[in-house]
């Protein structure tokens, strides 16, 4: 719930602004993700829009976590040739370290997207010995880390909603 939470807030920041977007940005939230990627994969088998027109999905899971060595995880880099040089761009390394995986696929909702050519980020704090379990609980969250991967996430988003042209989807990983 804390990715949903985290593009609620996004999506309302970039709602603000609209002319200041060349491209449409779609905010979408899955249900069914630890059941096998339901809502994701029912969205890009139905997506009741041109996937070949999609530039990149940005996917936010596992979000709230973030540990003291302020470090996030972003799958998919090399989905798309200019990812790694937005994200440092975007990146200030005193608040954030980052740890880049090239691969697309991954066990989230962007890997519904990558099997069908669309370039994807998987921004994460990490997995930790809570997940899916009764001790993950509201207290163990980090709200001032979710912030700082917002504040990381918003100009990568509006680059992305910026750009002149697609980008060029590129294999990373099976």
């Amino acid at each position: 719930a804390l990715g949903v939470g985290m593009i609620i807030e996004l999506a309302e920041k970039l709602a603000a602004n609209p002319q200041s977007h060349k491209r449409s940005i779609v905010v979408l939230a899955f249900s069914g993700e630890e059941m096998g990627l339901l809502g994701s994969k029912k969205f890009v088998e139905n997506p009741g829009i041109d996937l070949n027109k999609v530039n990149a999905m940005v996917n936010m899971d596992m979000v709230g976590r973030l540990n003291e060595n302020s470090l996030v995880q972003i799958g998919g880099v090399g989905t798309a040739e200019p990812f790694k040089k937005m994200l440092t761009a975007a990146n200030d390394t005193t608040i954030l370290k980052l740890s880049l995986s090239e691969e697309g696929y991954g066990p989230s909702d962007h890997a519904s997207f990558y099997g069908k050519n669309v370039p994807v980020l998987f921004i994460s704090s990490g997995a930790h010995l809570d997940y899916h379990t009764p001790a993950d609980t509201y207290n163990k969250i980090n709200y001032e880390g979710m912030v700082k991967i917002a504040d990381l996430s918003y100009p990568v988003i509006s680059d992305l909603a910026n750009m002149d042209s697609k980008l060029i989807f590129k294999e990373a990983g099976p």
